[in-house]
């Protein structure tokens, strides 16, 4: 995986039957290095090099939690009180993409196809967030699948405000596209924030329904996730099915290689914590979600 001198230790879970194999790094907030199913029997995600693995400037791969995408300048009020984040993105002044994606999180359970890890927050630990949440991350391998089940849990004191994401990059070739059946996206600001009320997927741009080629296209956009959860990635040899429960939200997202694309299950748009429709958790409860990643033959959806 990494042949120079990166120091990290990697968790593997593999089908040697199938040839399903993914790689996680417990270091670095449980980040998925690499993820191959059967059908395609080649890397699926486009990750990053040896030499930007630790800076990380795209957050690929990583999990984005207790909040996913920007916060500007990293300051939100919650039930009438102001908070101030630590900003970590200094070409905008944000706080993005939560805590967790450089952690190490603690392993529960590695062994043949299943691997268990968790992170906690804690009330005292991080400046603007008094808050002690965790997060349980579930994977499962199965023969052309994968599972990841994600646990939140409040363990403080205090009602707490929580967002989720996966920052997953699947790599792209010449013609390929997204098929999703999106209800509404949001147009964006030139913060990249969305804005506005959510605009239905019809048109030319931004309906997936019958498939749109992705190469040339700019986005950077949230829409309504489609209502049975699902997005497929069209590649020429085989597609990528990504299900997700309990995560309202699609981010997509081409960098600006072109390579691939960004599709993002996330619980709430950008500056969740500034919304009146911030998720919280009370002590005691949990909020769970899942996604769900198939590579089928061409002729499946």
């Amino acid at each position: 995986m990494f042949t120079g001198g990166l120091d990290v230790k990697l968790e593997e879970l593999k089908i040697p039957e199938s040839g399903e194999k993914i790689v996680v790094d417990p270091g670095n907030g449980g980040t998925v290095v690499s993820l191959i199913l059967g059908k395609a029997e080649k890397e699926l995600l486009r990750n990053d090099s040896e030499d930007e693995y630790l800076e990380n400037p795209l957050f690929r791969g990583r999990f984005l939690f207790p909040f996913n995408d920007r916060i500007p300048e990293g300051k939100y009020n919650f039930q009438g009180v102001d908070y101030q984040l630590p900003v970590n993105n200094p070409d905008d002044g944000s706080s993005i993409h939560g805590f967790m994606y450089n952690k190490k999180v603690e392993v529960l359970q590695s062994g043949g196809t299943d691997l268990s890890v968790r992170w906690h927050t804690v009330e005292s630990s991080i400046p603007g967030y008094p808050f002690a949440l965790s997060l349980t991350m579930d994977f499962h391998l199965s023969p052309g699948g994968l599972n990841i089940d994600f646990t939140v849990r409040n363990e403080g004191r205090r009602t707490a405000p929580f967002a989720l994401g996966w920052h997953s990059y699947f790599l792209t070739e010449s013609g390929s596209k997204v098929i999703a059946d999106f209800p509404c996206f949001f147009d964006i600001d030139s913060s990249f924030l969305p804005v506005g009320d959510c605009i239905p997927a019809k048109g030319p741009g931004f309906d997936f329904s019958q498939g749109t080629v992705l190469e040339g296209k700019s986005l950077d956009h949230t829409f309504v996730s489609p209502r049975n959860g699902t997005v497929i990635l069209d590649n020429r040899e085989y597609r990528i099915r990504i299900v997700q429960e309990n995560f309202p939200f699609t981010q997509l997202y081409i960098p600006p290689e072109g390579d691939s694309i960004a599709i993002e299950p996330i619980t709430s748009k950008p500056n969740s914590f500034n919304s009146s429709k911030v998720l919280t958790l009370s002590p005691g409860n949990v909020y769970t979600a899942a996604v769900r990643i198939e590579c089928l033959d061409k002729e499946m959806q």
